[in-house]
């Protein structure tokens, strides 16, 4: 068994070296300090996934950092995209590890994930090796991306840490994606975004179990300001929402479609809470002043309007 005292030495150490992350190198740790002090289950492989909305380049500085932190660079293999157009395939590359370890290393960090995960939730019927790949994610206990003729990789034992790029790199599509969460799962700070964000892609991983929701680790700063601005929004689309009730005398809600097209309207300027705010009441107010003019010659009373937004305004009229 390992020296607690080290452990965090290291994990205080990590803190310096990156203060704008505290909140990752926390979880992260958390999870790890098991593996040293020897605790974790031989019997099968371990995962730390990587959501990241925080950049790959700077995941993998992070993690380097930590394995040599703890002395495991020498027990690590990183396997990690090569944008090389020459390079091998991420297939071609796990095939050449899986035949030099017939026992992983101790840790194995990848970003290869992704795209063997797309594989698994899309049942890819052309794809020879699928049933090995989900038995193995399942399983976890041994690699075998052969025919039985090629002995299996034992996995049992390892530390897997995979990155998974669900969000790319351009902040726009992050932000969006992360509102489009919010929307149907609204909660009220970064801290609990943290905790309970799945991306739409693995919910269908951990219903089959091939992935466990708390091995999956939010990857960012701990407070971006875009992921900050998504929630925001979430009280700024309330405080509009009671706004128009106001003025039209009528409960009024808004579509998706209609704050998204607001986001992109606002996105690059930046704002703080309070001028978020003043910027959707003068975005929307104006549309909801033209309600009357809109819906003139229809002669209903509808119990609730909610306000859309599909290549133009329209409001759908709810009714009991």
């Amino acid at each position: 068994m390992n020296d607690i005292s080290h452990f965090q030495m290291a994990r205080k150490a990590l803190k310096k070296l990156y203060p704008s992350w505290l909140l990752f190198i926390d979880e992260v740790m958390d999870l790890i300090q098991p593996f040293w002090l020897g605790l974790q289950s031989k019997e099968h492989a371990h995962f730390i996934h990587l959501i990241g909305y925080g950049k790959r380049q700077k995941a993998k500085e992070i993690i380097i950092d930590l394995l040599e932190l703890l002395d495991w660079q020498s027990d690590s293999i990183f396997l990690l995209q090569n944008w090389d157009l020459q390079s091998p395939s991420s297939f071609v590359q796990v095939v050449d590890f899986q035949e030099s370890y017939r026992v992983f290393p101790k840790v194995v960090v990848t970003d290869f994930f992704s795209e063997f995960l797309d594989l698994v939730n899309g049942e890819a019927a052309t794809c020879s090796y699928l049933p090995q790949f989900k038995n193995f994610l399942k399983e976890r206990k041994e690699l075998q991306l052969f025919d039985e003729s090629h002995p299996s990789s034992d996995v049992r034992g390892s530390l897997i840490i995979s990155f998974l790029d669900f969000f790319g790199d351009q902040d726009f599509i992050q932000t969006r994606l992360l509102l489009k969460f919010l929307w149907n799962n609204p909660i009220e700070g970064f801290n609990q975004l943290r905790k309970t964000f799945v991306p739409e892609e693995m919910q269908r991983m951990i219903e089959k179990e091939y992935v466990k929701q708390e091995e999956l680790i939010f990857f960012s700063k701990d407070c971006p300001f875009h992921a900050q601005m998504a929630i925001d929004l979430q009280a700024v689309t309330s405080a509009i929402a009671v706004k128009g009730s106001e003025l039209l005398g009528i409960p009024v809600s808004i579509s998706f479609n209609a704050m998204d097209y607001f986001l992109a309207y606002v996105f690059y300027k930046k704002l703080i809470y309070s001028k978020l705010l003043q910027a959707g009441l003068d975005f929307f107010l104006p549309v909801f002043r033209q309600y009357p003019r809109m819906t003139g010659k229809v002669n209903i009373r509808p119990e609730k309007l909610e306000l859309d937004f599909k290549g133009g305004w329209k409001f759908n009229l709810m009714l009991d």
